[in-house]
């Protein structure tokens, strides 16, 4: 079943399966698998396995497996498994195992891995401005430690 849903200001928007979703300034969008979610200023959207969550500012957009989260200044981005997540200023960028996480000035850059030494998940993270990290660049984990995804990409070629 394909939906596509369109709400104006401080509204409300769900999609199902490979559906679209869309909510004006302060609203929700939610999407089923495969979709789209967007929400305006303020707003939260969440997209499912393989989807795509953008929002606004002082937003949070939620991706899941594989997804891609984007969000404006100020806001939280998450992306699963894979996934891509970028926040703007102030942001902060949390990304599963093997993503990749950008955040601007003055954000926080989170990239989830599994130790094998302790046997646990941990977070390798990286304040914007502070050893070395650089803002709109994307980081992902290596040995424990944060490293720019392309100085990554090009060691595997």
């Amino acid at each position: 079943m394909e939906q596509n849903n369109k709400v104006g200001d401080c509204g409300v928007a769900a999609a199902s399966y490979n559906g679209y979703s869309t909510a004006g300034d302060g609203g929700t969008a939610t999407t089923g698998k495969f979709g789209i979610s967007k929400a305006g200023h303020g707003g939260t959207a969440v997209a499912a396995y393989r989807g795509i969550a953008t929002t606004g500012n002082y937003g949070r957009a939620i991706a899941g497996d594989k997804g891609i989260a984007t969000t404006g200044i100020g806001g939280v981005s998450e992306a699963g498994y894979k996934g891509i997540a970028t926040a703007g200023n102030r942001g902060i960028a949390t990304v599963g195992c093997e993503g990749v996480a950008t955040a601007g000035h003055e954000g926080i850059v989170l990239v989830r891995y599994w130790d094998d030494l302790a046997k646990r998940i941990r977070f390798a993270v990286g304040y914007v401005g502070e050893d070395g990290v650089e803002p709109n660049r994307g980081y992902c984990v290596k040995n424990g430690k944060l490293v720019l995804a392309e100085d990554e990409e090009q060691e595997e070629d």
